[in-house]
């Protein structure tokens, strides 16, 4: 007889990226992803995955890492705590502030200039 637990299934996208739980700072009341500086997939999709980096906009709202930017994405400072489709429109989500996560999950390249961009969280 098998008295352990198990898990039965995984669900895609419900995967760990934090390394430790030791120390974590979360947003307090979440963030806004503003859907307009959003690129859309080859579906029309505008998805933002678990773990993706994001960085204050001008206005307020966040918008997804990219280094090419000058509007706020190129500094980002929190990473989503989930997936999140803002193809309808801007979507609150919560995010990690500080933490010790693990690099391969995320779905972008760490690189040390995200690295550099983010001394708050640990890369493992």
């Amino acid at each position: 007889m098998r008295l352990q637990p198990y898990q039965a299934f995984e669900v895609e996208g419900d995967f760990e990226i934090l390394a430790s739980r030791k120390v974590v700072r979360e947003v307090t009341n979440g963030i806004t992803i503003d859907s307009s500086v959003v690129t859309a997939d080859g579906d029309g999709k505008k998805i933002l995955k678990k773990g993706y980096p994001v960085g204050k906009l001008a206005n307020g709202k966040y918008g997804p890492y990219d280094s090419t930017k000058s509007n706020g994405q190129e500094s980002p400072s929190v990473l989503i705590k989930e997936t999140i489709d803002v193809t309808a429109g801007d979507h609150i989500v919560g995010g990690y502030e500080v933490a010790k996560v693990y690099a391969d999950r995320l779905p972008v390249t760490v690189d040390a200039t995200l690295k550099g961009k983010m001394p708050q969280i640990v890369f493992a």
